[in-house]
């Protein structure tokens, strides 16, 4: 059954926070990558170049963490755990542009080369953890 994110931290899925994306290796070992984040209601979405070490780690192992800190506040932040339930190539292209209108605030995806070939990674939580860093912090005075 998957677990929702909470709708008050949606906005660090929407906005220009990057997300650290962990990944397993075949040793078993971790792989933590920033990315660019995005979501389908309560489904993460990641777009990966497929020749990359992130996109064969998913496919094969589907056990994943995202984490992504509000970079107005480093003490707010959501982390999910999930697994990949599907992945596409389709629409990667019109993805990437729709990111970098967010992202970098241009219309196009800028590093795209001819041949690409990218994915969009789903990915459904199945644990979600966060805090709102609205604690009040101890002054030494």
């Amino acid at each position: 059954m998957p677990t929702a994110i909470p709708p008050e931290f949606i906005d660090l899925l929407e906005g220009e926070a990057l997300g650290h994306l962990a990944t397993v290796r075949a040793d078993g070992t971790p792989h933590v990558t920033p990315l660019w984040v995005d979501h389908d209601g309560d489904t993460l979405l990641v777009n990966v170049r497929l020749d990359r070490v992130k996109a064969a780690n998913m496919r094969e192992r589907t056990a994943v963490a995202l984490s992504v800190v509000d970079p107005r506040n480093p003490h707010r932040f959501l982390a999910v755990s999930g697994k990949v339930v599907s992945w596409s190539e389709d629409g990667w292209r019109e993805h990437m542009d729709a990111l970098s209108r967010r992202y970098l605030k241009v219309d196009r995806y800028p590093w795209s080369f001819p041949g690409e070939r990218r994915a969009i990674f789903r990915i459904e939580a199945t644990r979600v953890y966060h805090e709102a860093g609205d604690a009040e912090i101890p002054t030494n005075g």
